[in-house]
């Protein structure tokens, strides 16, 4: 895959790292605050009033933070009397609750908390990248193989798909979908949001005249790698003949701007590393919400390297000495 050419500033990670985790309670409960409750809450007549939605969504992103389990979050948050006060609360809430709270959390909520901690580093004109990874589950697909004639059995996963910005390794949106679901459909869920590019990269499972079209109707130029059998016909996309013309004609100079989609799989290892590349949810939704979480805590770790940056005057990005 070649040596990297660039690394993110030592002083920056070191201290992020060490710190990560009252930094990232601290942004969350900040967050979850600021913004509207996630949910209504209804109270009946009999009965204790139930915990206020904020802080069962704060409970449930903590989860995801420091990597627990349900009965952990409830220990953990019990143990640390510090959350408690910052939340203005006399008990935490339960893990059969925090559960609950899981299944109530909307998606769409997930991904308004991660476009206003994100909003920030936010720019229009941006480099950026598309691509896919799985994630796996707990469960798996049996069938019987007629060519073999014996059971095989195969490690069920979800794809998740991002769009990050380059420059600063912040991911501006994602979707979730099955394992057998195709890149390219989802390459117009993941651009539409976005209102002015520059620079678009993705690899050939992206490539489509359809794609270039849309990468260029947002003021973009696309890098999507031409597959073996692809021809430069414009059939209805210019920006597909141009592009092909320029891979064709100065292949190394266009595939120097493409390989710089390779930072991508760096922030899917950072991701995996960090929070896991396995699921722990049982049910569909519940992991769709775990892995939306995930892709949170990412965000929030890469805002905490930008914020941190910036306090020391330094550059985020450092290249790496040949």
């Amino acid at each position: 895959m070649g040596r990297p050419k660039r690394r993110a500033s030592p002083k920056v990670v070191n201290y992020v790292n060490r710190n990560l985790e009252s930094l990232s309670i601290t942004m969350a409960i900040g967050v979850v605050k600021s913004l509207n409750p996630p949910w209504k809450q209804e109270h009946g007549k009999r009965g204790r009033p139930p915990h206020k939605s904020r802080v069962v969504a704060v409970c449930c992103i903590l989860m995801i933070v420091l990597n627990k389990t349900y009965d952990g979050i409830e220990a953990y948050l019990n143990e640390n009397p510090k959350i408690k006060r910052r939340l203005h609360v006399s008990s935490i809430p339960t893990h059969s609750v925090i559960h609950r709270g899981m299944q109530q959390l909307p998606l769409n909520y997930i991904r308004f908390v991660m476009r206003f901690v994100t909003l920030k580093y936010r720019r229009v004109g941006i480099n950026a990248a598309v691509d896919s990874s799985g994630m796996a589950l707990s469960t798996s697909s049996k069938w019987f193989d007629i060519r073999i004639r014996r059971k095989s059995s195969k490690k069920d996963y979800l794809k998740l798909h991002i769009i990050a910005d380059l420059d600063n390794g912040i991911i501006l949106h994602f979707t979730i979908t099955g394992s057998a679901r195709h890149d390219s459909p989802e390459f117009r869920r993941l651009i539409r949001p976005l209102k002015h590019l520059a620079k678009v990269m993705g690899d050939a499972a992206y490539s489509s005249r359809k794609n270039c079209k849309l990468v260029a109707s947002k003021g973009g130029k696309p890098y999507l790698k031409f597959k073996s059998n692809a021809t430069g016909r414009a059939s209805g996309s210019t920006e597909w003949k141009v592009s092909f013309s320029e891979y064709s004609t100065d292949n190394d100079a266009w595939m120097a701007i493409y390989h710089l989609r390779s930072i991508i799989e760096s922030i899917f290892g950072s991701l995996k590393r960090r929070w896991g590349s396995a699921l722990r949810g049982r049910r569909g939704w519940m992991r769709r919400r775990e892995m939306a979480l995930k892709v949170l805590m990412y965000d929030m770790k890469q805002v905490h390297y930008l914020e941190r940056a910036q306090e020391l005057g330094v550059s985020l990005w450092q290249p790496v000495p040949a």
